[in-house]
């Protein structure tokens, strides 16, 4: 239900980020393509689409009226590669409608852009993945099953931790990582757990904020 609203009002939120990008102008920065220069261009908007997502994963966490959409994604109580795509339908239309700042500061190329959107395909998929995988000294270069699932953990020393899309050097470098031990694979989901059903997953964020409120009512 939620998947097939998000893609409902995808060209709503199309529309909108035109507009913006009409009236701010966008690909203020053209990117080189030419030769090996293709490459490094590649390289250098994968690393800015990371930082970018790194942010905005914070800030979902961080603002109420977010984390009140994006605590859908996290209510799922086991990890899986449907995971992956449970967002709430209105969280991803908001996001691509009004923050369309990298294609206002860079001009991708078209054949760039579905490159890049292949590479975070792989981590963001994978990273869901209920599998024990350890990769060792490695879990910290690439997102991986192990190091996300910290992040969906529901244990208290874990949470806010584990934000990064495709680079875990975000977390290092913001000090947000949780460097998972080789057994580490805690149990996933909120706390307390939430019953999800098709009405939920339209009025989620509504009455998760009620939630929240009563609870501080009564804290």
């Amino acid at each position: 239900m939620s998947i097939g609203l998000e893609n409902m009002f995808a060209p709503v939120a199309a529309i909108c980020a035109g507009t913006i990008m009409g009236y701010t102008g966008f690909g203020w920065i053209q990117l080189p393509t030419e030769g090996y220069w293709w490459c490094a261009s590649l390289a250098f908007v994968v690393v800015a689409l990371d930082l970018y997502k790194y942010a905005f994963h914070r800030l979902q966490h961080a603002i109420p009226f977010l984390w009140a959409m994006h605590s859908f994604h996290h209510s799922a109580n086991a990890v899986t590669f449907i995971t992956g795509g449970r967002h709430y339908w209105l969280e991803r239309v908001l996001a691509d409608a009004f923050l369309p700042i990298l294609a206002i500061l860079l001009r991708v190329p078209a054949d760039m852009a579905i490159a890049a959107g292949v590479i975070f395909f792989v981590p963001d998929t994978c990273a869901h993945l209920n599998v024990r995988m350890p990769l060792g000294r490695f879990v910290t270069w690439i997102n991986n099953p192990q190091w996300h699932r910290i992040h969906h953990s529901v244990l208290m020393e874990h949470r806010d931790k584990n934000f990064a899309s495709f680079f875990p050097l975000w977390d290092i470098l913001f000090g947000t990582a949780w460097v998972p031990r080789p057994d580490e694979y805690p149990a996933t989901g909120l706390v307390p757990a939430e019953r999800v059903d098709i009405i939920n997953s339209v009025i989620w964020p509504i009455r998760h904020l009620r939630h929240r409120e009563a609870k501080n009512e009564l804290g």
